[in-house]
């Protein structure tokens, strides 16, 4: 089982599930130069834009990203931390 690392995503895949979240989340707000600790507002993002993402990255990526434990501002690495690989 991985544990948590200090910046919010497991230890082997976090890396990879957080990349992924970042490609998604650059392909749903068309904006190919976001990084994964850009506020996602700085980008274009909005409320309906965050959902779009966690709804893309929940049916592709095979996670479960509940909004409701995200803050104000969002990022990718924000989407990656909340994260749950469905079972």
């Amino acid at each position: 089982m991985s544990t948590p690392s200090a910046d919010g995503t497991a230890n082997g895949s976090g890396a990879e599930r957080l990349d992924r979240i970042l490609a998604v989340t650059r392909e749903v707000l068309r904006s190919p130069g976001v990084a994964a600790d850009d506020d996602l507002a700085d980008h274009g993002g909005t409320s309906l834009s965050v959902v779009r993402i966690v709804a893309v990255a929940n049916r592709t990526l095979h996670l479960d990203i509940n909004p409701r434990e995200l803050g104000g501002t969002v990022t990718a690495r924000d989407l990656a931390r909340v994260a749950r690989p469905l079972c």
